[in-house]
This record gives structure tokens, C-alpha cells and sequence, in this order.
């Protein structure tokens, strides 16, 4: 019989890549935690063979409900969740009790979390570290993965296909970030899931690259489609706005008067301010901010030795990427 496991934000980007390393390869029956039934119905048709359940992390009892006769976890907190922590709190001492339950067969606990959670200036970094903390403190055979900013952020195809390719970032294009291309990060997170002893207490720092700046990014790609790439930056507060959007699929953002306004944190004309179900949507915007502040004028920086010992090959490249991501839209 297959061992369960569960894997908690399934429709975000990096589990879209790291489901199908798993998916009915014999050896995890998955158990999906879903936010909403709309999303539960996505992933049934998409995984019919995956156990799917609604659930709400911020709730204790249904942690525990959700990991009842699980063998391992892979947790990703929410993005930009004002409740992070706490649900982070929920899924750990909900395995510890799972551990100790008769009959348990819980072994593992994989968290992703975020390269170089020193960063308190972010405060998505600093909610993930207090995870961090309870998981070193209890007893469980955890590992933890820290992914940088994602490389498949960068829309290669749509800037092959158009006339005068322009692309934006939401801070200065000068200053270089690692990234961490997310076939990597979810080769790496299944391999950590299917080898499991061998990364027990471990902490890994993933990234592809070396920091690359915006606008050697987009050169990069201008010289592989044969096209200039124009690149750009947004005043700070169209920035804030621009993550806010790309988050929550905002189509412009509320004023910060309305952001109590409806249920939810849903502000004037129904535009999504934070995570469904997250009552402090102005701590988002506050959150939003550092982070754009942040990667004006600093950027998040690694070295892709430690991905490259754990997939025993060479990271994924950004001309590697590219040229991957042409192939992929049958632009080669």
C-alpha cells in the first residue's frame, strides 16, 4: 500500500511542478489540501487519482484531521498570508501529535520555505523562520528547503511573440538576485521526499544562479529571440500594486480606506487585498511594501553549490532556461 502524502498549497506555482514527479509513481498516494472547493475541483480533474481535501490550516483540529495516517508532509505556507506563522505553528504540532498517536506511521516532515530567512527587513522571511524554530524544537525528522525568487517569473514566450517585447520588474533593474528555476526546485523537493532519511535535519538553500541583475535577464533573452527587450521599473507605489496583483490577481489595487471594506479582505468593487480568509489585509500591504522596498535596494543573493551537490548535475542556467521555455511554446 502507498504511503500518504501531504502536500498543502497544491495549485501554487512550485507544487504545479513537483505534483507530476509524484503523481501515481508508486510509491505516495498524495493527499491535496485544498483552500476552496473551486480549487479542490481543479486538482480532482487534474489529479483523479489524488486524495483531495478542502481544509483550513488556520485551524488546528483540521491539521490534524488532514495529516490522520500520513507518512510525510511537504508544507508550503501561503504567500503573503498575515497568518503564516501560526498555520506554519498548526502544521507542525499537528505532526508532532500525529507522531505520537497509536498506530502512527508519520515519518517526515519537508517544509519550503525561503532562501535566507535572516532577512527580518521581510516579513514573509521573518514568518517563516518562527516556523523554522518550531520545527527545530520538536522531535520530528524535518528538512527544510529554501527556494529564491523564481525564474519562471520571466515570460519568455510572450516576449518572443511580441512586436516590441517590454518587460517589468517591480524594483531597480540594477541590482542582481539569485533565482531558482522551478524544475530544479521541484526535482530537488522530490528527491529530498523520495530519499527521506538521507535529508533528515537537513537545511537547503536553493538556487540555479549566481545574483543576475533585471536587465541582464532581459538582454539575455533579447539575444535569444533576436529582439531588444525593454526594461523598466514602476514608481514604488505602482510596484506594491504590481505584487499585490500578481499575488492575488488583483486587477488594480484598493486604497488603503478600503481595504476593511467587505469580507475577507476584499475592498471596493471586489478587489482582492490579501489571502482568502486573512482579516489584515492592511499588514499585507505593509508586508508588500518591505518587499518592494527591500528589492529596491538590496537584492537576495546565493550560491547554486548547494542545488547543484543535491540534483548531482549542473542547475538549470538562464540561457539553458530560455532556450527550455522557446521549446516548451514550440518557438525553437
Amino acid at each position: 500500500m502507498s504511503e500518504v502524502l501531504v502536500i498543502t498549497c497544491p495549485s501554487g506555482k512550485q507544487c504545479s511542478h513537483l505534483i507530476p514527479l509524484l503523481y501515481n509513481k508508486g510509491t505516495f498516494k498524495l493527499r491535496l489540501a485544498a483552500h476552496s472547493q473551486a480549487s479542490a475541483t481543479k486538482l480532482e480533474s487534474k489529479y483523479p487519482e489524488a486524495e483531495v481535501v478542502v481544509t483550513d490550516l488556520v485551524d488546528i483540529n483540521a491539521c490534524q484531521k488532514l495529516l490522520h495516517g500520513a507518512t510525510s508532509v511537504y508544507h508550503v505556507g501561503p504567500s503573503f498570508h498575515t497568518r503564516e506563522k501560526e498555520i506554519g505553528f498548526n502544521m507542525a504540532d499537528a505532526a508532532v501529535a500525529e507522531s505520537h498517536r497509536t498506530g502512527s506511521v508519520f515519518k517526515h516532515f519537508a517544509f519550503s520555505s525561503v532562501h535566507s530567512t535572516q532577512h527580518r527587513q521581510l516579513m514573509q522571511h521573518d514568518l517563516k523562520s518562527y516556523v523554522e524554530e518550531r520545527l527545530f524544537l520538536s522531535p520530528l525528522n524535518w528538512t527544510i528547503i529554501k527556494p529564491t525568487n523564481f525564474m519562471d517569473a520571466y515570460p519568455v514566450a510572450m516576449l518572443a511573440q511580441q512586436e516590441k517585447p517590454t518587460i517589468e520588474r517591480v524594483w531597480t533593474a540594477e541590482i542582481p538576485n539569485s533565482m531558482v528555476a522551478l524544475r530544479d526546485l521541484a526535482e530537488a523537493a522530490a528527491k529530498v521526499l523520495n530519499e527521506r532519511e538521507k535529508h533528515y535535519l537537513a537545511e537547503y538553500s536553493l538556487c540555479s544562479t549566481m545574483p543576475l541583475s533585471h536587465a541582464y535577464v532581459a538582454k539575455a533573452i533579447g539575444k535569444r529571440i533576436g529582439k531588444e527587450v525593454e526594461y523598466s521599473s514602476p514608481s514604488f507605489e505602482v510596484g506594491v500594486q504590481k505584487v499585490l496583483m500578481y499575488v492575488f490577481g488583483m486587477k488594480e489595487a484598493a486604497s488603503l480606506d478600503s481595504v476593511y471594506a467587505g469580507k475577507g479582505g476584499v475592498g471596493h468593487g471586489g478587489h482582492v487585498l490579501a489571502n482568502d480568509g486573512d482579516l489584515r489585509p492592511d499588514l499585507v500591504r505593509d508586508m508588500t511594501e518591505r518587499f518592494v522596498s527591500f528589492y529596491n535596494q538590496r537584492g537576495l543573493l546565493g550560491s547554486p553549490n548547494v542545488l547543484r551537490w543535491l540534483l548531482e548535475r549542473e542547475p538549470t542556467s538562464l540561457e539553458e532556461w530560455i532556450e527550455i521555455q522557446m521549446k516548451d511554446a514550440g518557438l525553437a
